[in-house]
C-alpha cells in the first residue's frame, strides 16, 4: 500500500508537471514556441558536441597509451591484444619467438633490419611525410586510427548494409575490431570490413 500510494503521487505530480507546461506553452505565440524548441536543440548539440570532443580524447589516450602497443605486438608475431600488457619500444625491439612470447635475450635486431621489417609490415606508414622513421607503436596507432576513419565514414555515407572497407591486409587493427565485435567481415571477401551498425539487426 505504501508503495503503491507513493506511486500515486508521483504520477499525480508527473501529469500536474505536464499540465503546467501545456498551458504555458498555450499562452506563447507559435513564434516564442519555435524560439524554444531552437534554443533547446542547440543546447541539445552543444552538449553532444562536448561529449564527442570527451570520447575523442579518451580514444586517443587510449591507442597511444594502451592499444597501439598491444596490436604492433601481435602485428610482429606476438599475442593477441589483451594477451601482454604495457608493450614498450624495447620489447618489439627485441621480438618474439615462434610460440609468441617474448624473447628472453635482450640482444635487440639491428636498425636496418628493423627498418625494413616496419617497411615490409606497414609500408609508408611507418615514415612520415618528412622522411622520418617511426616506431612499430607509432606505425601501429597510425594504422589502427586510419582504418576506424575509414569504417566510419563508408558507414555514414552509405544507406545501405554494403558499407564495407578493402583491406590493404588483414592487421591486428582488423582482428581486433572483429574480435571486439565492433566490426565483421563480408560475409564473402575475408578482405573487407564494415563497422557493425547496431542501429540495424545484426547479419546472422
Amino acid at each position: 500500500m505504501h508503495d503503491a500510494n507513493l506511486i500515486t503521487t508521483a504520477m499525480a505530480n508527473r501529469i500536474e508537471r505536464l499540465r503546467a507546461q501545456k498551458e504555458a506553452k498555450s499562452q506563447k505565440t507559435p513564434q516564442e514556441v519555435a524560439k524554444d524548441m531552437i534554443d533547446a536543440k542547440q543546447r541539445q548539440k552543444k552538449r553532444y558536441d562536448e561529449e564527442e570532443k570527451k570520447l575523442a580524447q579518451a580514444f586517443e589516450i587510449f591507442v597511444d597509451e594502451q592499444l597501439a602497443g598491444m596490436l604492433a605486438a601481435e602485428d610482429l608475431g606476438g599475442p593477441v591484444v589483451g594477451d601482454m600488457m604495457d608493450v614498450d619500444d624495447d620489447m618489439l625491439a627485441t621480438g618474439f619467438t615462434q610460440q609468441g612470447r617474448l624473447k628472453t635475450s635482450k640482444q635487440q635486431i639491428s636498425e636496418p633490419r628493423r627498418q625494413r621489417r616496419l617497411d615490409e609490415i606497414w609500408g609508408a606508414k611507418a615514415t612520415t611525410e618528412e622522411g622520418e622513421h617511426l616506431t612499430e607503436i607509432d606505425a601501429a596507432g597510425i594504422e589502427f586510427r586510419e582504418l576506424i576513419q575509414k569504417l566510419f565514414t563508408s558507414l555514414a555515407g552509405s544507406k545501405s548494409t554494403d558499407a564495407y572497407v578493402a583491406l590493404e591486409r588483414e592487421s591486428a587493427a582488423s582482428r581486433f575490431l572483429i574480435r571486439a565485435k565492433i566490426a565483421q567481415f563480408h560475409p564473402k571477401d575475408a578482405r573487407k570490413l564494415r563497422l557493425i551498425d547496431f542501429g540495424r539487426e545484426l547479419d546472422d
